[in-house]
């Protein structure tokens, strides 16, 4: 809740294109509230892509949720659209596509079948600054949007994290994850 973190969120969200930003300590936490904040419980299954970096999968797992893999485009090495519908089951209840080293994944396509199915998408955008899927900003096409800002990213900041939503509920949600659970109010 300091002004400098503060006002990070304020120009980060204006940055992308979204109504709201929380500051995070990792772009892996960033996912596990993205995670909490739509509703993922133990047992359910979130489809990631099987070209990766870890944490897409264990973010999953720290929620005590089933990562299924998909496999991914040759020329992108995104996320294969075509390959996942067969890997949704009654239990599936969120993607994460992941804009592997700035590259977008086709998210017209994920977003339509996330719709046929009732599935919320996380997009995993923690390499992926500035970078644009048909003139939006990667990060703001899903319900939440998870960056990282770690010493190995493009956007470096030492360590730390970005969420963004423009959906208010799960804002909230997403900063419960942060707190622990708490409703801080730092303004009284």
């Amino acid at each position: 809740t300091g002004p400098q973190a503060v006002a990070l969120q304020k120009e980060w969200a204006e940055f992308v294109g979204s109504k709201y930003c929380l500051t995070t300590a990792s772009g892996t936490a960033a996912l596990h509230m993205g995670l909490a904040a739509v509703d993922v419980v133990p047992g359910d299954e979130v489809i990631v892509p099987s070209y990766t970096f870890l944490a897409t999968a264990s973010c999953v797992m720290h929620q005590m949720a089933i990562p299924v893999f998909v496999d991914i485009e040759p020329t992108t090495y995104t996320i294969d659209p075509t390959k996942i519908e067969a890997a949704i089951t009654e239990r599936t209840k969120a993607i994460i596509p992941v804009h592997i080293q700035g590259c977008p994944a086709d998210m017209d396509p994920i977003l339509e079948i996330a719709r046929k199915h009732g599935l919320s998408v996380i997009e995993d955008a923690c390499q992926a600054h500035g970078s644009a899927y048909k003139g939006r900003l990667c990060g703001t096409l899903g319900i939440v949007g998870a960056f990282s800002l770690n010493n190995l990213k493009n956007l470096c900041g030492g360590e730390g994290g970005l969420f963004v939503t423009d959906d208010e509920d799960v804002l909230k949600k997403g900063d419960l994850v942060r707190y622990f659970g708490d409703e801080c109010d730092e303004t009284t």
